[in-house]
């Protein structure tokens, strides 16, 4: 009995081990030489299927701002190019442009315009047929004309064309004016909207997918075995504020469910959006929440394309600000990137997870150098490496950019 006794535990000790074996490593990182200038801010990181890797950002220019970017080959950044520039700009950390391959040589590029009236603020697009190198003239995402705000965009293939989700404000304008709430008293908010774009850039569709979201918290979308699945921060008229997704399949968005019940109840918005990636039928959400006053990051996995999801695994519950970021390097590993508190800074961090629930070890990527969040940084996997793009304080305000290996068992 004795010996069986021995035999089980080396056996149990075996797989635990070939367990931890199996968990992707993490090498780096190491400094990529940065196409942005000084006082550069809110990077936002694209990868098309093709493994075009695209790099935008936000750069000030006298009393204007420029929306450039650049394209990664042979490991370095090129010489960055200037997309549009503008002073009615609407520029904050939160919400940011972007600069997306989509198919082939199709290209779009958003970002957001103050009103005249300045209460609100305007979502334009811009489109290239040409990998980039020339662009449209900017046209409006959306066709409501509401003094209200739209931003925290998504654009993404879609068919043969584009497709875009935001948040909506037009909703508050009751009879002509911003209202809270109806005149029956019903509470009103942010809505979430869809427009798809031909790649001429004519609006195909346009329409409505959930009335009542998260005011302010990303949006972000992956494509699944010829679907689209999105995901967001929902809201209920209780203020229970947890990630919901949708999935567009056959031609139309189905209705939206919650990932996880967190049930985190919070009367404003915590400016901390989920984040989406797929590879093949394996897709990973990476999330904040704050539930009981416990911050943490936590990472849902599923194996079918998104149509059930395993019970959360929390990745970090030592001081964790969020700010996530998720990219899927296997079939059943992610990578998983936040931002955690320490006492002279934020610091960005990763570490790879498998669906299991086996983690490596969270490994140091940057130290941001400020107390406070000054924007999202972006991660994102090209087949061999984790590419990271984010906003620096340590010396003077910079979009700075790593490269972290990852090494099977």
């Amino acid at each position: 009995m004795l010996i069986v006794k021995f035999v089980l535990v080396f056996f149990l000790l075996g797989l635990l081990s070939a367990c931890a074996e199996s968990i992707f490593e993490i090498q780096g990182p190491e400094m990529l030489a940065s196409p942005a200038g000084s006082g550069s801010a809110q990077p936002h990181l694209s990868i098309s299927a093709d493994n075009d890797l695209v790099l935008s950002w936000l750069e000030p220019t006298g009393s204007r701002y420029a929306l450039k970017f650049s394209t990664k080959q042979n490991g370095q950044w090129l010489p960055p190019r200037e997309l549009a520039s503008g002073s009615n700009w609407f520029v904050n950390w939160a919400d940011f442009p972007s600069v997306v391959p989509i198919k082939g040589n199709l290209w779009a590029a958003h970002w957001l315009v103050i009103q005249e009236d300045g209460f609100g603020y305007d979502v334009v697009l811009s489109i290239s047929q040409d990998s980039g190198n020339s662009w449209s003239e900017p046209i409006p995402l959306h066709l409501d004309g509401t003094l209200t705000e739209h931003g925290f965009v998504t654009l993404f293939p879609m068919l043969s064309g584009i497709g875009a989700v935001w948040l909506d404000g037009r909703n508050f304008i009751q009879n002509g004016e911003f209202a809270f709430e109806t005149s029956t008293g019903e509470l009103l908010g942010m809505s979430l909207r869809y427009a798809q774009f031909d790649a001429n850039g004519s609006h195909v569709i346009a329409q409505e997918l959930n009335d009542f979201v998260c005011d302010c918290c990303q949006t972000d979308v992956a494509l699944i075995e010829g679907d689209a699945l999105l995901v967001y921060r929902g809201r209920t008229i209780e203020e229970v504020r947890d990630i919901v997704f949708q999935r567009f399949s056959d031609n139309e968005w189905n209705s939206p469910e919650v990932l996880h019940d967190d049930n985190w109840v919070i009367a404003g918005c915590p400016i901390n959006g989920p984040a989406i990636d797929a590879m093949d039928s394996n897709v990973a959400v990476a999330w904040f929440s704050a539930a009981t006053d416990r911050p943490l990051v936590r990472l849902a996995w599923s194996d079918n394309g998104g149509r059930d999801f395993a019970e959360p695994i929390d990745v970090d519950l030592d001081g964790s600000f969020g700010h996530v970021d998720v990219a899927v390097i296997g079939d059943d590993q992610s990578a998983v990137s936040w931002l955690r508190s320490e006492e002279d800074g934020l610091s960005l961090m990763v570490r790879t997870v498998h669906n299991s629930g086996e983690m490596g070890p969270p490994r140091l990527v940057a130290n941001i150098g400020s107390m406070r969040p000054l924007g999202f940084p972006q991660m994102v996997f090209d087949g061999s490496n984790l590419i990271f793009a984010w906003t620096d304080l340590s010396d003077t305000q910079h979009v700075r950019t790593a490269v972290v290996g990852i090494t099977s068992p």
